[in-house]
């Protein structure tokens, strides 16, 4: 395909007025003061748990950092907490295809964190 018929494609998908079918909606924000590794991943998995987040629950890393994935149980919406005592910190992010509910659930997950 030329690029000028790619062009062409690519404008046709991005055409103005007409609404996406699915659009995911992510909502992340970061907590200080992590000095402890194995009880912010405690702490993770024990919220994502309490939330719905307990399908396909996951725990990945080394070293300083460790992130715990999960999926919600009945709604299409994932779940990533990451932990780092190097940055002192851990990131949460809550993604989903409907706004509502995906902040909804970002906002408990990290009121509970």
């Amino acid at each position: 395909m030329s690029k000028l018929a790619s062009l062409g494609l690519l404008m046709g998908l991005l055409a103005p007025g007409e609404p996406a079918l699915a659009v995911p909606h992510v909502y992340s924000d970061v907590v200080l003061g992590v000095n402890d590794l194995m009880a912010c991943v405690d702490n993770a998995k024990r919220v994502a748990s309490k939330n719905g987040f307990s399908d396909d629950v996951q725990v990945l890393g080394t070293g300083e950092n460790r992130s715990v994935y999960a999926d919600h149980t009945s709604l299409p919406m994932a779940l990533s907490i990451s932990c780092s005592t190097k940055l002192s910190a851990a990131s949460i992010a809550v993604a989903g295809m409907n706004n509502d509910d995906t902040f909804a659930a970002f906002k408990k997950v990290y009121d509970d964190f």
